[in-house]
């Protein structure tokens, strides 16, 4: 069980979106936001995006395709079916007039749910798994270069429906790197949404992040090898370029992941509190 203290940071989740509303993955179309203007509580009469729900999502719809992992075209329906949303963190997802979820950072610039196949929250879950370097003693993460943007990433993935977060960490951290790990002693560092490129007004991803550290011996046992979803796969250094450059929220889930185990232990190198420096490597 987590105490009070380590919920509390994991769960202080950010609502501030930059990603989601100025990139756009192919099919995306996203009108102008200004940043004064993303809340939903500021009057944007002008604000008519257009609306795009990938064809992959539309053909998976789960009422129609058996083995489907789509929610249905109209999010009434959902609703209906599902019961009222709920963030990851347990908190009611607000919908409008329509019956559509708002994405609770605000506006993105597009309708619809893109990429993503629910409406409102989709969960995903993403394992941090760090070294200190043989050679050099520097901070390194396992990480995967992504296929559809060739971003370097925290080898995660989506949860399946009815299935156990746990399981979700192990799994996709295997089916990305080729490796078996067990990761039920991993330590939440993060709870709650995504700055995500795929986010749409109606859709968006929450994350639950963890992170465990790997020994020497333990880490020198690892071979690992890019699966299908990963272009490559490789113990990237820790530096203020590498974090800068990860995917989606990735760096500042890292961030928190390294101040997290540098407040708790000391077992890794200590992050500084500007997220333009670099982790210093702590050795014994």
């Amino acid at each position: 069980m987590l105490d009070a203290p380590v919920m509390q940071a994991a769960t202080a989740e950010s609502l501030v979106h930059v990603k989601a509303r100025t990139e756009s993955p192919p099919g995306y179309s996203r009108v102008p936001v200004p940043a004064e203007k993303v809340s939903w509580a500021t009057a944007f009469e002008a604000y008519a995006p257009q609306s795009y729900t990938a064809p992959q999502v539309l053909q998976n719809d789960l009422t129609l395709r058996p083995g489907g992992w789509a929610d249905e075209a109209d999010p009434v329906k959902t609703v209906a079916r599902r019961g009222p949303l709920r963030s990851v963190t347990g908190r009611p997802i607000q919908l409008d007039a329509s019956g559509h979820p708002l994405n609770p950072a605000g506006r993105t610039g597009i309708r619809g749910r893109g990429l993503l196949g629910k409406w409102g929250p989709n969960f995903a879950a993403d394992p941090i798994v760090t070294r200190l370097a043989p050679l050099n003693g520097e901070l390194e993460m396992l990480a995967i270069r992504r296929k559809d943007n060739g971003h370097w990433a925290i080898p995660g993935g989506m949860v399946d429906f009815g299935e156990d977060v746990s399981a979700t960490l192990a799994r996709e951290f295997e089916e990305e790197t080729g490796v078996a790990l067990d990761l039920s002693d991993a330590r939440l560092v993060y709870l709650g949404y995504v700055d995500d490129p795929r986010n749409t007004d109606h859709a968006w991803i929450e994350s639950t992040v963890k992170h465990k550290h790997l020994d020497p011996v333990m880490a020198s046992r690892i071979a690992p090898l890019a699966g299908d979803d990963a272009a490559a796969v490789q113990w990237l250094p820790l530096t203020p370029e590498n974090l800068a450059r990860l995917h989606a929220s990735h760096g500042d889930f890292v961030r928190r992941a390294l101040a997290s185990a540098a407040a708790g232990s000391g077992d890794v190198g200590t992050p500084s509190p500007d997220s333009n420096e670099s982790p210093t490597p702590r050795t014994r």
